[in-house]
């Protein structure tokens, strides 16, 4: 164990990271030096990598998803800590209610209406670009025999 001086004010701000995520303040310290390890090995034209992206996007689901459960008072799953989100978070559905892996075999979700749509596309008989300009040439074949 070392002793490290901090200004008060970055000690405050750390300290205040560990409260509102629960967790120890050497695991904030450690997410820190973890995330900036990462940005100073990323590309040269500082690209953040694909880790570090994940990492911020999983942090925000979990923000939100405490400010979600201490909004309805669930505060069993407001005290999980991040590791433990990380083990066990699933996503946020549709309604905007963050669910763990366990809720899984108990919830169904809407289907997803970008597959349904995807569908349409992916089709082998509509081919959108061919049907697109036959359309257009009909327009345009339909236009020109008109006299205006």
């Amino acid at each position: 164990m070392s002793d490290l001086i901090l200004r008060d004010d970055l000690a405050a701000r750390i300290r205040e990271i560990a409260r509102r995520e629960n967790r120890p303040v050497d695991s904030v310290v450690e997410a820190l030096l973890t995330r900036y390890t990462l940005e100073a090995a990323a590309s040269p034209e500082n690209e953040v990598d694909l880790e570090t992206r994940l990492y911020e996007l999983r942090r925000g689901l979990y923000r939100m998803a405490r400010e979600y459960w201490q909004q309805v008072g669930d505060s069993e799953r407001q005290t999980l800590s991040d590791t433990d989100l990380d083990e066990q978070f699933w996503l946020i559905d549709h309604e905007g209610i963050p669910r763990l892996k366990s809720d899984q075999g108990h919830l169904n979700l809407p289907p997803d209406p970008l597959e349904a749509i995807m569908g349409v596309f992916d089709d082998d008989v509509t081919d959108m670009s061919t049907s697109v300009r036959q359309t257009m040439a009909e327009i345009w074949r339909q236009k020109n025999e008109r006299p205006d």
